[in-house]
């Protein structure tokens, strides 16, 4: 297994994409701190801690980075090689899972690091209870957790899809056109991938789960679909 996520890795090292989502995050980061902070004027603890939870923000972009990774597989037709290399889709799914949730926890990492840069001596001039411990570790390792979580759960989805260019329309439709509109049901809004990833950053404004329920929802998100694609993927032909 361990030689499967070397591989993995190998080709995200090798490639353009996960350098230009990193480049992409790393903007997003900066952009998202100096508005929140700048403009946003926050002053209690929930605004402040919400300044810095950027990964749970970005969390959506680390999930489309999930699909066009997987997607590409099957794009490109390296499937097939990759499997002569590793027969059983099972294994390579789950190399691929592992190799891609370790992407995002460092491509998180880098974006943590930008944003306690820039947003702590910016917070520093800001009226208001400065923030404890507890509330960076909520803000930054909250939002690690959900970009790793959203990496795998885009995996899974790029899998079961099967096709790169469907699976990011179908996401970006998701994401940004059915999870809005489902807060125009009572409670359901909460449960959405977007909403739960919010709420491990921290947010306690409005109708939200707590950290706990959140994870285990972002975690039930990913195995859901990371169960459907293996099973779908077993039993699809290999071009």
């Amino acid at each position: 297994m361990s030689r499967l996520v070397s591989g993995e890795l190998i080709k995200l090292r090798t490639t353009r994409t996960a350098l230009g989502f990193t480049a992409a995050v790393v903007v997003l980061t900066l952009a998202i701190v100096l508005l929140t902070i700048l403009a946003g004027d926050p002053k209690t603890i929930a605004d402040k801690r919400s300044a810095l939870a950027v990964g749970s923000s970005i969390s959506a972009l680390l999930l489309v980075f999930g699909v066009v990774g997987a997607g590409a597989e099957y794009r490109h037709r390296t499937l097939a090689p990759a499997l002569l290399v590793a027969p059983g889709r099972g294994r390579l799914l789950a190399a691929r899972v592992i190799a891609y949730g370790l992407a995002g926890l460092i491509i998180g990492i880098v974006m943590t690091v930008v944003a306690l840069a820039i947003g702590v001596p910016l917070l520093a001039g800001q009226p208001g209870p400065d923030l404890a411990a507890g509330d960076y570790l909520r803000a930054c390792g909250g939002g690690l957790v959900a970009i790793v979580l959203s990496t795998m759960l885009g995996v899974g989805v790029g899998t079961l899809v099967g096709s790169q260019v469907p699976a990011v329309i179908g996401t970006m439709i998701w994401l940004f056109i059915l999870e809005p509109l489902s807060g125009l049901i009572d409670h359901i809004v909460k449960y959405t991938v977007g909403q739960t990833a919010t709420s491990l950053g921290g947010d306690t404004g409005g109708d939200v789960l707590s950290w706990g329920a959140a994870f285990l929802v972002m975690l039930a998100w990913a195995a859901v679909f990371l169960v459907a694609a293996a099973l779908v993927d077993s039993r699809r032909d290999v071009a």
